[in-house]
């Protein structure tokens, strides 16, 4: 794979992962969160399994899978008690936290890609808060720690994903497979009642949010370094306004225009790097 095929799948990834969001937070208030999540990797799992590897029962597939699964439960559990702004902030953490963990495995920060992580970082800040602290007051402090765990698994996860990517062979598919399989643990949280309305935006959830995202985004692993691939995914939070600016009706502010300049800097800063 070239590298420019790899930025195209990074960048459908977060377009993917982006435009997620909006409807995740449409389909809660009328499906459970649990029978969201449930629903979804156990879709997700029915999937792949068709495509896993013969050699799928390696540990570090089963690792993977447990740290990507229990990221998202962390997530879903933390932000029951804090708010979607502080979530969203504590979550920038996994980009220092992978260039930082990136060195376990012999990548290099250089001045492009820092530079580029500190754009990502103003931009993604600046879209996520509109410039507006009135309502941050991270006060949960049970939730916020849950944040910052699922971040950190995210960013072991994407760091011995890059490693196990770049030595090669069909890795993509065993991943995901042991992410859905640590995930239906989640079927025991709650009642799940099997709603058509829960069905069908669990089966989009699963086929384009995690099955089609993911494996975009592992397939990129093989090509761009950890640090570079976090930078380019940032683009999800510009991604996850548009469905917010058509159909919720939401103006499209200073704030914004200057996020979404910064997060895209950053993108074409380290999209040239070789």
């Amino acid at each position: 794979m070239t590298r420019t095929r790899a930025i195209i799948f990074l960048v459908l990834s977060s377009f993917f992962w982006g435009v997620s969001f909006p409807l995740v937070k449409a389909a809660v208030g009328k499906v459970s969160p649990v029978e969201l999540f449930a629903l979804r990797f156990a879709i997700s799992l029915l999937l792949v399994l068709p495509l896993v590897g013969r050699d799928f029962l390696k540990p570090a597939f089963a690792l993977l899978g447990f740290l990507n699964a229990s990221a998202f439960l962390l997530q879903f559990v933390g932000q029951k008690y804090t708010t979607a702004t502080e979530a969203a902030i504590i979550t920038l953490a996994i980009l220092p936290l992978v260039a930082f963990l990136s060195f376990t495995i012999g990548e290099r920060l250089t001045l492009r890609k820092f530079l580029a992580a500190l754009l990502t970082l103003t931009g993604s800040f600046v879209i996520i808060t509109r410039l507006d602290f009135s309502s941050l007051r991270f006060s949960s402090l049970r939730g916020n720690l849950l944040i910052f765990l699922a971040t950190f698994l995210w960013a072991v996860f994407t760091v011995i994903s890059r490693k196990i990517q770049r030595e090669g062979g069909e890795s993509t598919w065993n991943i995901l497979f042991w992410t859905g399989i640590f995930a239906l643990p989640s079927f025991a949280l709650g009642r799940v009642r099997l709603s058509f309305y829960a069905i069908v935006v669990a089966l989009v959830l699963a086929v384009f949010a995690t099955v089609l995202a993911f494996y975009l985004f592992l397939e990129a692993m093989k090509v761009i370094d950890a640090t570079t691939s976090e930078i380019i995914i940032s683009l999800q939070l510009v991604f996850a306004l548009i469905p917010s600016l058509i159909f919720l009706s939401e103006r499209l502010t200073l704030s914004m225009v200057l996020g979404c300049l910064f997060t895209l800097s950053s993108v074409f800063l380290v999209a040239g790097e070789n």
